[in-house]
Protein backbone atom coordinates (compact mmCIF):
# COMPACT_ATOMS: atom_id res chain seq x y z
CA UNK A 1 0.00 0.00 0.00
CA UNK A 2 2.81 2.38 0.85
CA UNK A 3 4.16 1.59 -2.38
CA UNK A 4 1.29 2.31 -4.52
CA UNK A 5 1.27 5.80 -2.51
CA UNK A 6 4.89 6.53 -3.15
CA UNK A 7 4.23 5.90 -6.87
CA UNK A 8 0.88 7.83 -7.02
CA UNK A 9 2.92 10.57 -5.07
CA UNK A 10 6.10 10.57 -7.61
CA UNK A 11 3.46 10.59 -10.56
CA UNK A 12 1.76 13.87 -9.16
CA UNK A 13 5.63 15.61 -9.09
CA UNK A 14 6.32 14.94 -12.55
CA UNK A 15 3.11 16.15 -13.60
CA UNK A 16 3.61 19.14 -11.83
CA UNK A 17 7.03 20.34 -12.76
CA UNK A 18 7.54 23.49 -14.53
CA UNK A 19 7.48 23.88 -18.56
CA UNK A 20 9.20 26.90 -19.74
CA UNK A 21 11.69 28.38 -21.45
CA UNK A 22 13.29 29.96 -18.83
CA UNK A 23 16.09 31.75 -21.41
CA UNK A 24 16.91 32.41 -24.97
CA UNK A 25 20.70 33.35 -25.46
CA UNK A 26 20.88 34.94 -29.37
CA UNK A 27 23.54 37.96 -29.55
CA UNK A 28 21.71 40.84 -30.94
CA UNK A 29 24.71 41.97 -33.23
CA UNK A 30 27.34 40.04 -35.05
CA UNK A 31 30.21 42.83 -35.84
CA UNK A 32 32.08 42.41 -39.04
CA UNK A 33 35.15 39.96 -39.05
CA UNK A 34 32.87 37.42 -36.61
CA UNK A 35 31.40 34.83 -38.44
CA UNK A 36 30.91 32.23 -35.53
CA UNK A 37 28.46 32.42 -33.01
CA UNK A 38 26.53 30.57 -30.15
CA UNK A 39 23.28 30.10 -29.44
CA UNK A 40 21.43 28.88 -26.49
CA UNK A 41 18.31 28.03 -25.14
CA UNK A 42 17.44 27.13 -21.18
CA UNK A 43 14.26 25.45 -19.91
CA UNK A 44 12.75 23.56 -17.07
CA UNK A 45 10.94 21.07 -18.43
CA UNK A 46 10.16 17.50 -19.19
CA UNK A 47 9.82 18.12 -23.24
CA UNK A 48 9.70 14.99 -25.81
CA UNK A 49 11.00 17.31 -29.00
CA UNK A 50 13.11 20.69 -29.37
CA UNK A 51 13.59 22.75 -32.25
CA UNK A 52 15.66 25.37 -33.74
CA UNK A 53 13.82 27.76 -36.17
CA UNK A 54 14.99 30.48 -38.77
CA UNK A 55 12.06 32.27 -39.63
CA UNK A 56 9.52 30.01 -40.63
CA UNK A 57 12.78 26.95 -41.37
CA UNK A 58 13.92 24.49 -39.15
CA UNK A 59 17.31 23.93 -38.89
CA UNK A 60 17.87 21.78 -35.80
CA UNK A 61 16.13 18.83 -34.02
CA UNK A 62 16.79 17.67 -30.66
CA UNK A 63 14.78 14.60 -29.48
CA UNK A 64 15.53 12.91 -26.40
CA UNK A 65 16.35 8.99 -26.30
CA UNK A 66 15.77 8.68 -29.87
CA UNK A 67 18.95 7.31 -32.21
CA UNK A 68 20.13 9.72 -33.26
CA UNK A 69 19.18 12.30 -30.93
CA UNK A 70 20.13 15.43 -32.63
CA UNK A 71 19.66 15.86 -36.03
CA UNK A 72 20.33 19.38 -38.38
CA UNK A 73 18.95 20.95 -41.90
CA UNK A 74 20.40 23.83 -43.69
CA UNK A 75 19.59 27.42 -44.06
CA UNK A 76 20.78 30.61 -46.02
CA UNK A 77 22.80 32.25 -44.28
CA UNK A 78 24.50 30.14 -42.42
CA UNK A 79 27.03 27.68 -43.89
CA UNK A 80 27.73 25.19 -40.24
CA UNK A 81 25.89 24.29 -37.72
CA UNK A 82 27.74 22.33 -34.58
CA UNK A 83 26.51 20.72 -31.56
CA UNK A 84 27.72 21.77 -28.76
CA UNK A 85 25.72 20.15 -26.22
CA UNK A 86 22.10 19.54 -25.66
CA UNK A 87 20.82 18.06 -22.22
CA UNK A 88 18.33 17.95 -19.60
CA UNK A 89 18.58 21.89 -18.92
CA UNK A 90 20.04 23.58 -21.96
CA UNK A 91 20.10 23.08 -25.83
CA UNK A 92 23.57 24.64 -27.37
CA UNK A 93 24.35 24.97 -30.98
CA UNK A 94 27.68 26.94 -32.61
CA UNK A 95 26.87 28.70 -36.25
CA UNK A 96 29.68 29.33 -38.57
CA UNK A 97 29.94 31.31 -41.35
CA UNK A 98 27.51 33.84 -40.67
CA UNK A 99 26.98 35.84 -43.87
CA UNK A 100 24.22 38.76 -44.03
CA UNK A 101 21.37 36.33 -44.96
CA UNK A 102 21.98 34.65 -41.28
CA UNK A 103 19.92 38.23 -39.93
CA UNK A 104 16.56 37.31 -38.62
CA UNK A 105 14.06 36.20 -36.45
CA UNK A 106 15.52 33.04 -34.62
CA UNK A 107 13.29 30.53 -32.23
CA UNK A 108 13.85 28.11 -29.90
CA UNK A 109 10.38 25.67 -29.29
CA UNK A 110 10.21 22.85 -26.65
CA UNK A 111 6.50 20.43 -27.07
CA UNK A 112 5.43 17.52 -25.08
CA UNK A 113 4.08 15.27 -27.86
CA UNK A 114 2.52 13.00 -24.99
CA UNK A 115 -1.20 13.26 -22.73
CA UNK A 116 -0.78 15.61 -21.41
CA UNK A 117 0.63 17.74 -24.62
CA UNK A 118 2.29 21.04 -23.66
CA UNK A 119 4.44 23.44 -25.56
CA UNK A 120 6.60 26.43 -25.05
CA UNK A 121 8.21 28.55 -27.35
CA UNK A 122 11.15 32.08 -27.31
CA UNK A 123 12.04 34.15 -30.07
CA UNK A 124 15.06 36.53 -30.48
CA UNK A 125 16.33 38.33 -33.03
CA UNK A 126 20.01 38.59 -34.19
CA UNK A 127 21.49 41.11 -37.22
CA UNK A 128 24.86 40.11 -38.95
CA UNK A 129 26.92 42.74 -40.49
CA UNK A 130 29.72 43.42 -42.60
CA UNK A 131 29.34 39.40 -44.22
CA UNK A 132 28.81 40.47 -47.84
CA UNK A 133 29.29 38.21 -50.65
CA UNK A 134 28.92 38.16 -54.20
CA UNK A 135 25.79 37.02 -55.82
CA UNK A 136 24.66 34.60 -58.46
CA UNK A 137 22.26 35.88 -61.53
CA UNK A 138 18.74 34.35 -61.59
CA UNK A 139 17.24 34.95 -64.89
CA UNK A 140 13.91 34.21 -66.21
CA UNK A 141 11.62 34.50 -63.68
CA UNK A 142 8.36 35.43 -64.71
CA UNK A 143 6.33 38.18 -62.35
CA UNK A 144 3.29 35.76 -62.00
CA UNK A 145 2.11 32.94 -61.89
CA UNK A 146 -1.32 30.63 -61.36
CA UNK A 147 -2.39 27.21 -60.81
CA UNK A 148 -0.38 24.76 -62.78
CA UNK A 149 1.91 27.31 -64.49
CA UNK A 150 4.98 26.36 -65.18
CA UNK A 151 7.20 28.01 -62.82
CA UNK A 152 10.97 28.31 -64.50
CA UNK A 153 14.12 30.41 -64.14
CA UNK A 154 18.00 29.98 -64.07
CA UNK A 155 20.66 30.52 -62.30
CA UNK A 156 24.34 31.35 -63.57
CA UNK A 157 26.83 31.08 -60.26
CA UNK A 158 31.10 30.94 -60.18
CA UNK A 159 32.42 28.20 -61.95
CA UNK A 160 32.64 24.77 -60.14
CA UNK A 161 29.74 26.15 -57.53
CA UNK A 162 26.91 23.62 -56.69
CA UNK A 163 23.79 25.44 -57.45
CA UNK A 164 20.97 24.95 -54.94
CA UNK A 165 17.35 26.02 -55.43
CA UNK A 166 14.96 26.97 -52.27
CA UNK A 167 10.74 27.77 -51.71
CA UNK A 168 9.99 30.28 -49.27
CA UNK A 169 13.43 29.05 -47.75
CA UNK A 170 12.75 25.50 -48.06
CA UNK A 171 15.66 23.75 -50.29
CA UNK A 172 13.93 21.46 -52.98
CA UNK A 173 16.58 18.65 -53.30
CA UNK A 174 15.62 17.01 -56.07
CA UNK A 175 16.88 19.69 -58.48
CA UNK A 176 20.23 20.38 -56.03
CA UNK A 177 22.92 20.58 -59.07
CA UNK A 178 20.64 21.88 -61.57
CA UNK A 179 21.23 25.56 -63.02
CA UNK A 180 17.65 25.38 -64.63
CA UNK A 181 14.54 25.69 -61.75
CA UNK A 182 11.59 24.28 -63.23
CA UNK A 183 8.23 23.58 -61.01
CA UNK A 184 4.52 23.50 -61.20
CA UNK A 185 3.13 26.54 -59.65
CA UNK A 186 0.44 25.75 -56.90
CA UNK A 187 -1.47 28.53 -54.34
CA UNK A 188 0.08 26.31 -51.51
CA UNK A 189 3.30 28.08 -52.50
CA UNK A 190 1.76 31.70 -52.24
CA UNK A 191 2.01 33.25 -48.42
CA UNK A 192 1.28 36.50 -47.25
CA UNK A 193 -1.14 39.56 -48.27
CA UNK A 194 -0.40 40.71 -50.75
CA UNK A 195 0.72 36.77 -52.20
CA UNK A 196 3.76 36.26 -53.26
CA UNK A 197 6.34 33.59 -53.53
CA UNK A 198 10.42 33.93 -53.00
CA UNK A 199 12.44 31.76 -55.55
CA UNK A 200 16.24 31.64 -54.57
CA UNK A 201 19.30 30.42 -56.25
CA UNK A 202 22.80 29.55 -53.94
CA UNK A 203 25.66 28.72 -54.69
CA UNK A 204 27.97 26.69 -52.34
CA UNK A 205 31.71 25.76 -52.55
CA UNK A 206 33.09 22.97 -50.47
CA UNK A 207 29.82 22.28 -48.77
CA UNK A 208 29.70 26.75 -47.56
CA UNK A 209 27.55 29.10 -49.31
CA UNK A 210 29.37 31.45 -51.64
CA UNK A 211 26.59 33.59 -52.99
CA UNK A 212 22.76 34.01 -53.27
CA UNK A 213 20.16 35.54 -55.01
CA UNK A 214 16.43 35.71 -55.13
CA UNK A 215 13.29 37.00 -57.05
CA UNK A 216 9.52 37.07 -56.21
CA UNK A 217 6.75 36.53 -58.22
CA UNK A 218 2.88 37.19 -57.84
CA UNK A 219 -0.11 34.74 -57.84
CA UNK A 220 -2.38 35.42 -60.52
CA UNK A 221 -5.66 36.20 -59.21
CA UNK A 222 -8.83 34.49 -61.34
CA UNK A 223 -10.96 37.17 -61.37
CA UNK A 224 -13.29 38.30 -64.51
CA UNK A 225 -11.54 36.37 -67.12
CA UNK A 226 -14.37 35.28 -69.05
CA UNK A 227 -14.04 36.29 -72.63
CA UNK A 228 -16.47 38.59 -74.04
CA UNK A 229 -18.51 35.85 -75.89
CA UNK A 230 -18.73 34.15 -72.71
CA UNK A 231 -19.99 36.65 -71.32
CA UNK A 232 -22.61 38.35 -74.04
CA UNK A 233 -23.48 34.56 -73.93
CA UNK A 234 -24.14 34.45 -70.41
CA UNK A 235 -26.19 37.47 -69.97
CA UNK A 236 -28.38 36.32 -73.13
CA UNK A 237 -29.28 33.32 -71.39
CA UNK A 238 -30.73 35.49 -68.39
CA UNK A 239 -32.66 37.44 -70.34
CA UNK A 240 -34.28 34.86 -72.15
CA UNK A 241 -35.27 32.80 -68.69
CA UNK A 242 -36.12 36.43 -67.84
CA UNK A 243 -38.28 37.04 -70.73
CA UNK A 244 -40.03 33.48 -70.61
CA UNK A 245 -40.95 33.52 -66.60
CA UNK A 246 -42.04 37.50 -67.56
CA UNK A 247 -44.45 35.90 -70.03
CA UNK A 248 -45.85 33.00 -68.11
CA UNK A 249 -46.48 35.85 -65.19
CA UNK A 250 -49.20 37.51 -67.63
CA UNK A 251 -50.55 34.67 -68.89
CA UNK A 252 -50.96 33.97 -65.96
CA UNK A 253 -52.72 37.45 -64.52
CA UNK A 254 -54.83 37.06 -67.54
Amino acid sequence: MLAIAFVLFASVLVESRPFNITDLIIPHIVPPGQDEIEIECRYDANFTLLNWFKGNTEFFRYKPGAAPSTRSFPILGVGRIELVHCGPTACRLRLGALTEEATGIYKCDIEKEVPPYQFESRTGYMEVHGHKHRKPVLEGLAEEFGENDDMQAYCRGAPGAEIRWYINGQEMEEMRGSLAFRKKSSRLHYLGIPPTVTIQCAEYRFGKLSGSNQGKARWKEMHNEETPQEQRNAAATFYSGFYVIFIFYIFKLL
